[in-house]
């Protein structure tokens, strides 16, 4: 077994289907953006003919995948809290980690604000005002390394 299925199986897979069986859960959300992203380091360590650098590899990884991208920028957020250094070569699409969040219940916001448990899923709001669920970019990116691990 190759080092890249092996991370992809023993980690890679099994945090993301953490979260994505727990989709009101910020940590494992960080968590399985952390090693979706992650991932590509595995990748180019085994097709370094192919993308002689990692932003080449990631490149690439965005035009086949775009929420590639969206789980680069919540894993570098996750980990350095400000992304205030601009990317080289892909632009940023969010730049704190205050931006991985949930909304508030119906105790915790003003009244008429607040959602039920059930509406609370994390998500990630970018600097353009978009606000989407984490899920959709985790099973997205999810299915791009399935696919390229066939």
């Amino acid at each position: 077994m190759s080092k890249a299925t092996d991370f992809f199986t023993s980690t890679v897979k099994p945090t993301a289907d953490e979260f994505l069986n727990d989709t009101k859960d910020i940590r494992r959300g960080r968590l399985a953006a952390i090693v979706l992203y992650h991932m590509a380091d595995y990748w180019r360590l085994e097709n370094q003919a192919t993308y002689t650098t990692l932003d080449s590899l990631r490149a690439a990884l965005v035009a086949k995948c775009p929420d590639f991208r969206v789980i680069r920028d919540v894993a570098d957020a996750s980990k350095h809290a400000e992304l205030i250094i601009p990317a080289k070569n892909i632009s940023r699409t969010l730049s704190s980690s205050e931006q991985v969040t949930r909304p508030k219940g119906l105790f915790q916001a003003p009244f008429g604000t607040g959602v039920f448990y059930e509406a609370s899923d994390v998500v990630f709001i970018l600097d353009d005002g978009t606000r989407r669920p984490l899920e959709g970019a985790v099973r997205s990116v999810l299915q791009m390394w399935e696919i390229m691990l066939q």
